[in-house]
């Protein structure tokens, strides 16, 4: 771990100031920035984020009329005409606003690469992406992994730009009208399925395939691997951490 922790702070520091675990009588050592200008917490603590995203984004419109975890098959809508069903404003509001912050994310590093992001129709009119048009939560899903899909390709050249430490901020810590994946996914739930096998890696302690990404959330804001076997948890700035996270990188998004 020692060297490890020597070679990070031998970097360039992280912009976001990221200091590694230390004494309290000692001196902080900046973590080193080993993607662009984020080090491995902001890096990976990205990727999760944008794992949890289609989840996140089909419980949220799932959950406009009150219909549950979401089921992905079924359509966003009210009652009958006669007698529609209240509209949750919560979810609503929530789910506009992250996919607005996706939207806007995408056309700034799209315009910045020279490249051309998905076309993705928006959620209201021609001046707006925020609104309620009715979609099923298979649509929305669709579209949010879209938008996921393009920011992971181009992750890595993202945390490269003057506005990473914002993206990072704004996609995993969020405002107080524009709250951050975290946040949202503690209120709102994203994991509506299983962690799918090809996702999990083998747990260096019992040998079980049950090794997986535990995102932050209401109860621990850390971002940690853990065996659902054996309970075995990696921090993030164990040696191990990186090295697990290595594997997964190239098959998250596949």
């Amino acid at each position: 771990m020692t060297d490890l922790l020597d070679a990070q702070s031998a970097a360039f520091p992280c912009v976001r100031g990221c200091t590694l675990p230390h004494a309290e009588d000692a001196a902080p050592k900046p973590k080193g920035a080993r993607h662009g200008d984020l080090c491995d917490s902001c890096f990976y603590r990205i990727v999760a984020a944008l794992k949890l995203v289609p989840d996140l984004v089909a419980n949220m419109r799932a959950q406009l009329w009150g219909i549950g975890a979401a089921d992905y098959s079924e359509r966003v809508g009210g009652g009958g005409a006669e007698s529609p069903a209240p509209l949750n404003l919560g979810p609503l509001d929530a789910s506009d606003a992250l996919f607005a912050k996706l939207v806007s994310w995408i056309a700034v590093f799209a315009e910045e690469f020279g490249l051309i992001g998905p076309a993705i129709p928006s959620w209201a009119n021609g001046r707006e992406v925020q609104g309620s048009r009715s979609v099923s939560v298979e649509v929305a899903t669709q579209r949010a992994s879209l938008q996921v899909g393009w920011l992971a390709d181009h992750l890595e050249r993202i945390c490269g730009t003057r506005s990473a430490a914002a993206f990072h901020d704004d996609l995993c810590i969020g405002h107080e009208d524009a709250r951050g994946v975290f946040s949202l996914s503690a209120s709102y739930g994203a994991k509506a399925r299983p962690v799918p096998e090809a996702e999990k890696r083998e747990c260096r302690s019992c040998g079980a395939m049950e090794m997986f990404v535990k995102s932050p959330d209401a109860f621990d804001a850390s971002l940690a691997i853990m065996c659902g076997r054996c309970g075995e948890c990696v921090p993030e700035h164990k040696k191990a951490f990186r090295e697990y996270m290595d594997e997964w990188e190239g098959v998250a998004y596949a």
